[in-house]
This record gives structure tokens, sequence and C-alpha cells, in this order.
């Protein structure tokens, strides 16, 4: 599957590029961290959802209040998360299926300054709001007439909605210069309205001026 091997790939990549750069860093001049500064930066990465992982990416814009912390605004798109929902007028039948989402949130970077290291680890927090256009899907199910036969397959609606979301985690910053830097990152979403916890891991570049 395509979408699974480059989602490998990007986890592979990431893991490597914290290794070279960590260890090539952090013997340098720490970076010099100022309030009142902008950050602004892109990234890929990894999404998990109940069944597999799949590629992702996004951008977002950060403002340091001080030098410890940096609210920021963040959007990204997931082309799938796996979600499961009861198939209508079918007494207990469930199904799986990949739905693609859009994530618009807001929050703060809480920073934690290491005497003398480029490497400065991060905590995030962050509320927003996760969408998805409305869609059918052909989903499969268990056929209730033929157990442990052969799945159905019926058209399932997926309405557009947005929810709310609440996703934390944290990350690790790795200033090549002042201004330049690399960026990886864990987080994990907690939406209301039903939809399952999902996670997602990236990196990225970021640009502070």
């Amino acid at each position: 599957n395509l979408s699974d091997t480059t989602a490998a790939k990007t986890v592979l990549l990431m893991a490597a590029m914290s290794i070279v750069m960590g260890s090539s860093l952090n013997a340098q001049p720490a970076p010099i961290l100022r309030a009142h500064t902008t950050e602004i930066g892109g990234f890929i990465g990894a999404s998990y959802g109940i069944d597999k992982a799949r590629a992702m990416g996004g951008g977002n814009i950060c403002y340091s209040v001080i030098k410890e912390v940096m609210p920021f605004a963040e959007v990204s798109y997931f082309p799938g998360i796996g979600r499961t929902a009861t198939v209508s007028g079918i007494a207990g039948a469930t199904a799986t299926f990949s739905l693609p989402i859009t994530d618009f949130n807001f929050g703060i970077h809480l920073r934690v300054p290491i005497p003398k290291s480029r490497v400065i680890p991060y905590g995030v927090l962050s509320f927003g709001a996760i969408h998805n256009s409305a869609h059918t899907e052909q989903i499969q199910y268990p056929d209730p007439l033929n157990p442990g036969g052969k799945p159905a397959t019926t058209p399932f609606d997926v309405p557009a909605s947005t929810n709310y979301a609440t996703s934390f985690g944290g990350g690790i910053r790795l200033y090549a210069t002042e201004r330049l830097g690399f960026r990886g990152e864990f987080k994990a979403y907690k939406p209301n309205g039903g939809i399952d916890m999902f996670y997602r891991a990236t990196g990225g570049f970021f640009f502070q001026f």
C-alpha cells in the first residue's frame, strides 16, 4: 500500500534526522531564544487511527510571548483517519472506513531551554476543530446472512461535520542556526462527536525571525 509505505518512510526519516541533528548540534553554542519572535514552519508525517498509519502534512505559525512560551496556530490535512460506524438498517452491523480530515487548532508550545544546547524540548497543548466534507464510502461489513463468509458491501453516506478536538503531546526543536531549525513532534487528538482518538508523528523545518 503506497500510503503505508510513505508513512513508514516518513517516520524512519524523522528518527534519523533527530539522531544526526541532535548529535551534531548539541555540542555547538546554544541558540538565543528571545521573546517577541515569529516562527513559521511546515511538516509532514504519519497519522494513526484505529487501523493503520497514513501520510499527512501541514504548517503552523508561532509567536514567542516570552522565550519559553509560544502561542501558535496550525492547519493540517489527514488524507485518511480510520473510523467505525453502525450500518443503518442492519442490526448489529458495523463498518470500518477511512475519513479525510482537515484540522484547525490553536494552542501553546512550552519550550524548555537547556544551557549550552541547540536541542530544545517542548510540550504542546492545543484546541480546535476537525472537519470532513460530505461524501459516500463503499464499505464492507460482516454479512449477517452469511456468517464467516464473504463480507457484504453497501454505500455509506458520510455527512459533513465539524467537531471540537483537544490535542496534546511534545517534541524537540533542533536549531541549525539562530533562525533555521528542524522539529520533530508527537501529538494525540481527542475529538468529540463519537470520533475515535487518533495520533500523529511529524517532522519538518521552521524559520524564526
